[in-house]
């Protein structure tokens, strides 16, 4: 994953990401990045600074999550997931923000 700032043109940081990495969504309250990876983790990123960011945890969950939203006023994040250890399922998952990234609500 790359962090590029817009007002300058530049590429601030480069970071790496777990296999399957899909959907990337920023919190900007707690100023950390979540990737939504197929995999089976929600990768979670902390911008230190405005030009520093650091890996915080990939978060597991199960597989075949796509997709992510984050509420910027409660910081919970929320997941949809498909399956559970590889049978079909629909549900919404909920995360809280917690030191040092996610914990299951």
């Amino acid at each position: 994953m790359s962090v590029f700032a817009l007002d300058t043109h530049h590429t601030i940081a480069h970071l790496p990401l777990p296999q399957g990495a899909d959907v990337v969504k920023f919190d900007p309250g707690l100023r950390r990045a979540y990737a939504a990876c197929s995999s089976g983790v929600i990768a979670v990123y902390q911008e230190n600074d405005p030009e520093h960011f650091s890996k915080l945890e990939d978060f597991p969950v199960q597989r075949l999550v796509h997709s992510l939203a984050v509420d910027a006023a409660t910081h919970r994040v929320y997941a949809p997931e498909q399956e559970e250890d590889g049978e079909p399922i629909a549900r919404m998952i909920i995360y809280e923000a917690v030191e040092p990234a996610l914990k299951k609500r």
